[in-house]
């Protein structure tokens, strides 16, 4: 028996899916570097083993579909014919599950004697785990560009969706009700018949169709027989135009045909290139990837006019050093299509010699991974928006705490200081006036935290009603550093109602339309640049406009900026990300964002977002007058904080003060009476939140909550869920009064 040719071999070690060779009596002969990794085996549990004693020891009967002795290697075998997409499941020695899409196609000999069978392994674990696959269905029906009939057992046209439509170019009405053998080709019609009659479950075979101009499309058909509630017996009939694949094929030379039914088999893209006289071939799915049509046709006979800049040196560094008999490695770059869109893709690429030493063909398989690396990078970019809303809110709780009592104290020295007469040798007003800076100064480091409030949401997906000139100062207050070097910041925020949306994520889009204004300028010239930022009311929206007076950006590169991975930096500089994501997040709260720009001029950002009406009321309570001093518990684990509160409250009111949840409930099951409850929500053992719980519901009207910031899901939910007052650390003496004469007016 021969061995296979060179270039089946290479084609093999070319995928990037597990393969597998095995000879007439189902033994393994040969594998490339996918398929150990993938079934979770070493050479010697492949090598010179049957194909049934490596697959019933890896597939799961009580979950995979296949039996062990229905595997498509093992039936390719028996049939001669090639079985395609067949799923399984297999355990890995190492405990792992996988679902796998297995095909299997059979080497016949001149004579149609069996050679080898290849099986080719495609892992679709994790694509499952993400997806709705009744949903997938019903896209895939109604969007696929494959050719999908349903029909009764005798052919009668019952459903077609679009794609077949737009391949044979008839009318729905002209489908419906009508026998698919009026559009089957003359010689084709016996073939059709007799898989007609034929009651396996599933069927594959090619016909041609006649088209509405009179031509011949030929559809390769993947037939299951099912039935339907309403309409009994039914055939699903999957069609694959392949006239031009076909006619390619028809092309080609004897020596092609194992390689184009293997490409055909791993559906990927290739280009096989003559380095003697530099033609090339390409396969169909490689022009489909480029974008290639009738009239437009390579300019060169390599991948170089497709593979952006900055990564072509990439390429041709890797072609020079391929190793000459080692599985090639892969690499991940870019491409530009003929339609100027970006595509990510992994390849492959061997280079033989001929029989003079010379280096004389190159093989290069494409894989289009752009989905794959955009669900990837979106997936990065959360967890670190998700370890950054951690960090924020856990910085805010530890600065807002000693916060809380640093201003109450100063507060309380600012008010002693204004009672006390002028004594001998003290500068009365200097002193007043160091306190008065240093409460200025906490209220600055207050305002910075605040700003951090936004990004520190726990979950992304939560929507409500905002105030969008609140998340547009935090926003500035995390940008304005970015910004003082390279422009004047010039605000004009006028009074908006609140949106619906999701504020972290808003807030998002916010920093990054500032961050992108001052990128745009050069640093250290902030006296000749500006940076304006406005917010209004529009009718039922608001909008948010930010603008610079940058380069601004070229027209033809206008209509990408939003495209995912288009970055007009340098690499290293910009995931390409920044703008596609805003814009998602725009959408999703029901708003458009648009841009206006000119090269030399400038760039407008504007955000246009619905008004949320109804948010309030628009009503105030009559005020009623309150008693003179107040009754209030305080419960904090942080001692500082209850001794500025003695200090900032203790003389005017009656304080009771509990260092701990525990000794909160105490008093409050002592059946003391309090006008007001000011109770700490993150504290250690007995926390806030277990205060309330285990309260009288009639006490918790008297309950405000005093937090240095949420940085735990609970606490986050039960402030969603609850929605009790909220006294934000650090705290205002003015706002302490204001709580005691409403808590007094009950």
């Amino acid at each position: 028996m021969s061995e296979p040719t060179i270039d089946f071999l290479q084609v093999i070690e070319s995928l990037s899916d597990g393969v597998i060779v095995y000879d007439p009596a189902g033994v393994v002969v040969r594998f490339n570097q996918g398929a150990p990794a993938l079934l979770g085996l070493n050479a010697d549990q492949l090598l010179g083993r049957k194909a049934l004693e490596v697959l019933t020891a890896l597939v799961r009967a009580d979950l995979s579909p296949l039996p062990p002795d229905e595997m498509p290697s093992l039936e390719a075998a028996r049939s001669k014919r090639p079985v395609v997409r067949r799923r399984l499941a297999v355990g890995l020695p190492t405990g792992d599950y996988r679902e796998l899409v297995a095909s299997a196609l059979p080497i016949l000999s001149a004579a149609g004697e069996l050679q080898y069978v290849v099986a080719v392994f495609l892992d679709i674990t994790r694509e499952l785990a993400v997806v709705n696959e009744l949903r997938i269905f019903e896209l895939f029906f109604e969007l696929s560009s494959d050719l999908f009939v349903v029909a009764t057992p005798e052919h009668r046209v019952l459903e077609v969706n679009d794609a077949v439509k737009a391949t044979l170019g008839w009318s729905s009405d002209r489908y419906l009700g009508m026998g698919m053998l009026e559009l089957v080709h003359p010689d084709d019609v016996a073939l059709t018949l007799t898989h007609a009659a034929e009651h396996r479950s599933h069927r594959e075979y090619t016909t041609r169709l006649r088209a509405s101009d009179g031509t011949w499309r030929s559809i390769n058909w993947h037939v299951a027989r099912g039935s339907t509630p309403q309409r009994g017996d039914a055939l699903l009939m999957r069609g694959t135009d392949v006239t031009q694949r076909l006619a390619e094929q028809r092309q080609l030379s004897r020596s092609h045909e194992l390689l184009d039914e293997a490409f055909e088999l791993a559906e990927l893209a290739v280009i096989e290139r003559d380095l003697v006289d530099g033609t090339a071939h390409l396969t169909s799915r490689l022009r489909e990837l480029l974008q290639l049509d009738g009239e437009t046709g390579l300019t060169a006979t390599t991948l170089d006019q497709f593979i952006v800049a900055d990564d072509l040196p990439r390429y041709r560094e890797y072609l020079e050093r391929l190793p000459p008999k080692e599985p090639p490695p892969a690499l991940q770059l870019r491409l530009r299509t003929t339609k100027a869109e970006l595509r990510d893709v992994r390849l492959w690429a061997r280079r033989n010699q001929g029989e003079d030493g010379r280096t004389s063909r190159e093989l290069v398989v494409v894989q289009d991974v752009t989905q794959q690396s955009l669900v990837q990078a979106k997936l990065r970019l959360a967890e670190r928006l998700t370890s950054l809303g951690t960090m924020a809110a856990g910085v805010a709780h530890e600065i807002n705490n000693p916060l809380a009592f640093v201003l109450a104290n100063l507060n309380v020295v600012k008010g002693e200081l204004e009672r006390m007469p002028a004594a001998p040798g003290i500068d009365m007003v200097d002193l007043r006036a160091a306190v008065n800076e240093a409460i200025e100064g906490g209220e600055r480091v207050r305002q910075i935290v605040l700003s951090l409030k936004p990004f520190a949401r726990i979950d992304e997906h939560q929507r409500g009603l905002c105030d969008v000139s609140r998340i547009v100062e935090a926003s500035l207050n995390m940008a304005r550093n970015e910004l003082r070097h390279r422009a004047r910041l010039v605000k004009e925020l006028a009074p908006v109602g609140p949106v619906f949306a999701n504020e972290a994520r808003l807030g998002q889009v916010f920093l990054n339309l500032m961050l992108n204004a001052a990128q745009a300028m050069p640093d250290g010239r902030a006296g000749e640049n500006t940076v304006t930022i406005t917010t209004r009311a529009e009718g039922d929206q608001v909008v948010v406009s930010v603008s610079d007076t940058g380069s601004g950006i070229a027209p033809e590169v206008l209509p990408r900026i939003f495209d995912p991975f288009f970055s007009t930096k340098r690499i290293g500089e910009g995931t390409g990300l920044g703008l596609f994501i805003s814009q998602g997040i725009v959408k999703d709260a029901g708003g458009v964002i648009s841009v206006k720009s000119k090269l030399g001029v400038g760039t407008t950002f504007e955000v246009r977002l619905p008004l949320a009406h109804g948010a309030f009321s628009g009503t105030s309570p009559s005020p009623i007058p309150a008693r003179q001093r107040a009754r209030v518990l305080v419960v904090d684990d942080e001692p500082s904080i209850l001794r500025s509160l003695q200090r900032l409250l203790g003389k005017a009111h009656d304080l009771t003060l509990a260092n701990s949840g525990k000794e909160a409930l105490s008093l409050l099951a002592a059946g003391l009476d309090y006008d007001l409850v000011l109770c700490d929500l993150m504290m250690p053992e007995v926390s806030g939140i277990d205060v309330w719980e285990q309260l009288d519901p009639a006490l918790r009207p008297s309950v405000v909550f005093m937090t240095g910031g949420t940085f735990t899901e609970r606490a986050e939910q039960f402030l969603n869920d609850v929605k009790p007052p909220v006294l934000e650390k650090p705290f205002t003496a003015t706002t302490l009064e204001g709580l005691l004469k409403r808590a007094q007016s009950r």
